[in-house]
């Protein structure tokens, strides 16, 4: 595998000659910790085949195990002191960074989670505070020079937690540990605030929580530009039904100092739409990830993750409940899941990397004097005019300008993001053939055209694509294969210590 930089417009990542990735993350945050070797296999085989192009992965996680162990019992650190990690431990999460480079995939990866630096969990328990800021630089040289061949990894701190914690400050801690990496990988003494090019060699970001008080939710929330060390924003849109990630994309998109940004932890599949968690709650489906989905990348993100409730923990068949009702191994063929694969085709058959948000192009959306959320649709153009999509939620009716557009004529597609079909309009749309609406004003300046889902309703989403005509181009979302399942299905998935 060949590294990742960003792009020159500080926009989205590209291969070395420029080719831009598909960055589609699932978050298998427990995996070196809670999936032996065989089930580890199936469950790459299976996000391959389902297109995923990353994985984010944490090396010290105690949130489904206080120990930090791996399937074997083994502990990751010994006396829980960051200084003495057990080599037996890191071994494991060694092969399983193997075998994610051997089927393809990039990992994002946590040396830990925050829950180790502040001491605290979501349900309100306290808890020793194993990293500290004597103790962060040491380690981060360690992992650091551990994992320095690796071409596969984009480096991740934080790990759900924002760097003010109840009131107190984590950020030098943070910071030692950036600068620390930086001297394992790269062997150089870099400092968290001094500009240098060799920063961008690690690719490095923050992973932050959705702060309920404040609505915080992203890398730059606590942070500012003389972080040298970030290069690269993530928000956590979080699992409650009220933010607005296109918003959220929005703002970060629209910085003075750009910096690729993304949605790294979205609502996930089956989670609860509140907190905590009770019998009566409603849980989130398919159409959640995909609105979070299309809603970001269509507003500016580089790139989506897709989560799964009782993934990311990899629960067992022991460990259901009420709240987690399948196991990891059930979750893997969830309908979100198989959607992006659906938005995965979606990608490999339009270059949304070189669109541009354009909501100015939805007329009938900028005159509402009120905006419903599940009623927000989100609109992006090609630079150069190429192509544009527009993402219906909840399908509908709307004016496009399609004044920005390539003025050859123009063919309309419906894709349907719940099937990965593709409908095409009837007729050629062209400027001749377009009657301007009377409710519509227009000038010299602007072409409009009136459009109309195939269906409407909640949970009927929709995506229009406009574009020049033109044969021999591939229709939207075209199908492909991306892995195939090699491993046995009847594996084992349960493990007890």
């Amino acid at each position: 595998m060949e590294k990742l930089k960003v792009s020159k417009n500080n926009r989205y990542f590209t291969y070395q000659d420029g080719k831009p990735f598909i960055w589609l993350s699932d978050t298998v945050w427990t995996i070196a910790q809670r999936l032996k070797w065989d089930d580890v296999e199936f469950l790459m085989q299976k996000r391959k085949s389902q297109g995923f192009t990353v994985l984010q992965i944490v090396a010290l996680d105690p949130e489904q195990d206080k120990e930090i162990r791996n399937p074997a019992g083994e502990k990751a650190l010994i006396k829980d002191d960051l200084s003495t990690p057990n080599e037996a431990y890191f071994k494991y999460l060694d092969w399983v960074l193997d075998k994610a480079e051997e089927y393809g995939f990039y990992v994002l990866f946590l040396p830990v989670w925050g829950e180790l630096v502040v001491g605290h969990n979501w349900m309100n328990e306290f808890s020793e505070k194993i990293v500290t800021e004597e103790n962060a630089y040491l380690y981060g040289k360690w992992i650091g020079n551990r994992y320095k061949g690796r071409k596969n990894i984009i480096w991740c701190l934080g790990g759900d937690r924002q760097p003010i914690h109840l009131g107190v400050d984590y950020r030098d801690v943070w910071r030692k540990m950036a600068e620390g990496i930086a001297k394992g990988v790269l062997n150089r003494d870099l400092l968290y605030n001094v500009e240098d090019p060799d920063w961008q060699k690690l690719l490095m970001t923050y992973h932050t929580c959705f702060e309920r008080e404040t609505g915080e939710c992203s890398t730059m929330s606590y942070w500012t530009d003389k972080e040298a060390w970030i290069s690269f924003i993530m928000i956590q849109s979080g699992h409650g039904l009220e933010p607005k990630n296109y918003e959220l994309v929005k703002k970060e998109y629209e910085r003075e100092n750009t910096m690729p940004v993304f949605d790294g932890e979205p609502a996930y599949e089956q989670m609860p739409t509140s907190w905590p968690p009770s019998s009566s709650m409603d849980y989130h489906g398919d159409w959640m990830v995909r609105k979070r989905a299309y809603w970001s990348l269509f507003a500016g993100s580089f790139g989506h993750t897709y989560g799964h409730s009782s993934i990311w923990p990899m629960i067992s068949e022991k460990e259901r409940e009420s709240f987690r009702k399948y196991s990891w191994f059930e979750a893997l063929d969830h309908p979100g899941a198989w959607q992006i694969k659906i938005l995965r085709d979606f990608l490999e058959s339009r270059n949304i990397s070189q669109c541009i948000p354009s909501q100015e192009i939805l007329i009938r959306q900028n005159e509402k004097l009120e905006n419903i959320q599940d009623e927000h649709n989100q609109a992006c153009i090609e630079k150069d005019g190429m192509f544009a999509c527009v993402y219906f939620p909840s399908g509908g009716e709307e004016v496009i300008d399609i004044s920005k557009l390539n003025k050859r004529q123009l063919q309309m597609y419906w894709f349907n993001p719940r099937d990965g079909n593709c409908y095409s309009q009837e007729n050629v749309i062209s400027k001749e053939a377009i009657n301007l609406l009377e409710r519509v004003k227009t000038d010299e300046h602007r072409t409009t055209i009136q459009i109309k889902t195939p269906t409407r309703g909640k949970e009927e989403d929709w995506i229009c694509v406009i574009e020049p005509n033109d044969t021999n181009k591939v229709l939207p979302g075209k199908s492909q294969v991306y892995g195939e399942m090699l491993v046995p299905k009847e594996v084992k998935k349960v493990f007890v210590w």
